[in-house]
């Protein structure tokens, strides 16, 4: 392990020393756990088979702690093994959504009438193969669309399971509050993103659990709607960008374009296999194009799916009602 290396990357992104400590430990428990079975190998000559064991490893030990994901995960980033990346992220994408569902749907319609729709359902743990979730997902929402009426379902589908906390969100609104427009914001959004992945591809390092290319910033750039927004009369448009975007920009099968399009952990591999989810489950993604704008706009605002994957489109897309207040003010700023 490279220790030195590691803390100066971990201190340039403002991680804090107990944090970084934690970081060195959990990589030295990856590597020991190598060390069993190869002599020679460590975290940079390792594969996405020593890490899917490792992961089995401490699940079986209950050791599976969001720390230590996020931990094998920035030094993955750091001597670049970008396939660990990725499986890493298969791992913890939306690990804690299907708990904040059933904590939602306890304040919404009761205890009782939350555990019938999770009856002999076992939240899955974390670091649960994303294989074996598409299935939870399929009964919980067949139970979800049997008791609730569809706009209510989709309500609470979009209700910030696999969010962030506020403060996240708070310098998008102060961004927002010194723009001229909502358009303007929109206008500003979408290149400071296009700058951030020119950045990204400059120095060949992954955003999130993909590759980033020229190909691919000319995709976001060329696309307003990905990564920044559209705004047609009272509507925010956005497209999601693909999970994989190289791959997606390549893939001639529609199906496999569809996988390489989805972010969710819950339903990638349900599009691989063919476990049919109902599309309304696409409203927890809306749920997280609609968080920044509930921040933004200080109230809860509406989101609709327009586009899924589920539904078998080849993009994911989004519709974000925007509060009359906002339409008739002559700029953003003047909502201070």
């Amino acid at each position: 392990m490279d220790e030195e290396g590691f803390r100066q990357h971990c201190i340039k992104r403002n991680v804090k020393e107990e944090t970084i400590q934690a970081h060195i430990s959990a990589v030295k428990d990856f590597e020991a756990f190598l060390k069993k079975k190869f002599a020679n190998r460590d975290f940079s000559s390792s594969t996405p088979s020593d890490m899917q064991s490792f992961v089995a490893h401490l699940l079986e030990n209950r050791k599976n702690t969001i720390d230590k994901f996020v931990a094998l995960l920035r030094y993955a980033n750091f001597v670049n093994k970008r396939e660990i990346v990725a499986l890493l992220f298969g791992f913890v994408e939306g690990y804690g959504a299907l708990k904040k569902l059933s904590d939602t749907l306890e304040q919404t319609m009761g205890e009782s009438k939350r555990d019938r729709i999770f009856e002999g359902i076992t939240l899955p743990p974390l670091g649960t193969d994303p294989r074996d979730k598409p299935k939870i997902a399929k009964r919980i929402m067949e139970r979800l669309e049997a008791t609730l009426d569809e706009r209510t379902l989709q309500e609470i589908m979009s209700s910030g399971l696999d969010v962030g906390p506020k403060e996240w969100y708070l310098p998008m609104r102060e961004k927002f509050l010194e723009s001229k427009s909502i358009d303007d914001y929109l206008k500003r959004k979408h290149a400071e993103a296009v700058e951030m992945l020119e950045k990204h591809s400059r120095e060949k390092s992954m955003f999130y659990a993909q590759e980033i290319d020229e190909e691919v910033v000319e995709y976001v750039r060329d696309n307003l709607e990905v990564m920044g927004g559209v705004r047609e009369g009272d509507i925010i448009y956005e497209t999601k960008i693909p999970y994989m975007t190289k791959k997606y920009l390549h893939e001639k099968e529609e199906k496999m374009k569809r996988y390489y399009a989805c972010h969710c952990g819950w339903v990638r591999e349900a599009i691989k296999s063919g476990v049919e989810i109902s599309p309304n489950f696409c409203y927890c993604s809306a749920g997280y194009h609609k968080r920044p704008w509930d921040i933004i706009f200080d109230q809860p605002v509406r989101a609709d799916v327009i586009e899924a994957v589920l539904k078998g489109d080849l993009v994911c897309r989004f519709a974000i009602h925007i509060p009359k207040q906002f339409l008739k003010s002559k700029g953003a700023n003047q909502q201070k």
